[in-house]
């Protein structure tokens, strides 16, 4: 059986001492960078693997950290966490994911579930119901929120150009002739959704277009059954009215996929009887006939960028606290528009 390298090994091969090559596996920065390669091509030359039970028990940390999502079926979601578990491992964390299911109670319950298991930072997109709560819940462990933000929480975040996005898409929709807009839109309503519509109703006026020619479509519950039921209805007794919309805009890709079936459903073609935009793009988007027009979220990067300044917040306490990171989103106009 192969002898385990130590830590002594490496400083031995290094050149250099124990507390040098522990100060390069903590990132320390009081290490000269000649110090620096050295040790970690003795790393690289030895095989080197750190202990994370020793760094434990001399740090009091776990290197781990948790992340809680909304929904884990919603390919975004998905996405995120894969970026953010990247960013981890990459760093030496372990990652535990938790799925909210944009339930309150579900999301006081992971919180405190995950601050029992002595995590070192978390991670995680607010429901919006909770607010006081978080902050008595989890305390003084630092805390990243992403995609969306709660004003009572004082946190760092990572969030996506929504109302930016928004306005582009609309823009997008008014150029090609587009000037009645239905926004199919869920409540509650949350910031990210607020953002977003507030990004439709500049663009709405930057073109002299009245914000009431764009009457927003409410669902009480997100699954692609219920906006499917909803924007059928609402539809219907508009185009019997003869007040139809001459496009929507779903806020994200669930609302947009209960859409899309809810078109279908009443035999409207696009683009031709009703044009379709969705905020939040997804493969599916792509090769669906017509191709839908979508705004595309950076998830993956959003999530690794999240992980990446909840440990660099752990390894360099007391600074970059309240940041708030704003990733671009890209319009991506396809033919149903």
């Amino acid at each position: 059986m192969p002898k385990q390298v130590t830590i002594q090994d490496v400083a031995r091969e290094a050149g250099t001492s124990v507390s040098t090559v522990s100060r390069v596996l903590t990132g320390s920065a009081r290490v000269s960078k000649a110090k620096r390669v050295a040790v970690e091509e003795a790393i690289a030359r030895l095989g080197f693997r750190p202990s994370h039970v020793a760094r434990s028990l001399r740090t009091h940390a776990t290197f781990s950290v948790g992340l809680l999502v909304n929904d884990i079926t919603n390919p975004f979601f998905s996405a995120l966490a894969r970026g953010a578990e990247e960013e981890a491992i990459r760093r030496g964390y372990s990652m535990m994911l938790c799925n909210t299911d944009n339930d309150p109670d579900r999301e006081l319950q992971y919180l405190r579930m995950v601050r029992d298991k002595r995590v070192d930072g978390i991670i995680f997109g607010p429901t919006g119901a909770n607010g006081a709560q978080i902050a008595q819940i989890v305390g003084s462990i630092p805390l990243v929120m992403i995609d969306r933000r709660i004003d009572e929480v004082p946190a760092a975040a990572v969030v996506a150009d929504n109302e930016g996005g928004a306005y582009r898409a609309a823009c997008a929709l008014i150029q090609r002739g587009y000037h009645r807009l239905g926004i199919v839109a869920w409540l509650p309503p949350m910031e990210t959704l607020a953002h977003r519509v507030t990004g439709i109703h500049r663009a709405l006026s930057g073109h002299d277009i009245p914000i009431e020619s764009a009457p927003i479509i409410r669902v009480s519950r997100i699954e692609p059954k219920e906006v499917r039921r909803v924007v059928r209805e609402w539809l219907t007794e508009r185009l019997e009215a003869g007040d139809a919309p001459s496009a929507l805009f779903a806020l994200n890709n669930q609302l947009g996929l209960g859409t899309l079936r809810a078109l279908r459903d009443l035999g409207l073609k696009i683009p031709d009887e009703m044009g379709l935009m969705v905020f939040d793009d997804l493969e599916f988007f792509e090769v669906t006939l017509p191709p839908i027009s979508a705004v595309a979220m950076p998830a993956r990067q959003m999530g690794q960028r999240a992980m990446r300044h909840l440990l660099d917040r752990l390894e360099k306490p007391g600074e970059h606290l309240h940041e708030v990171t704003v990733l671009p989103t890209e319009v991506r106009i396809r033919q149903s528009i």
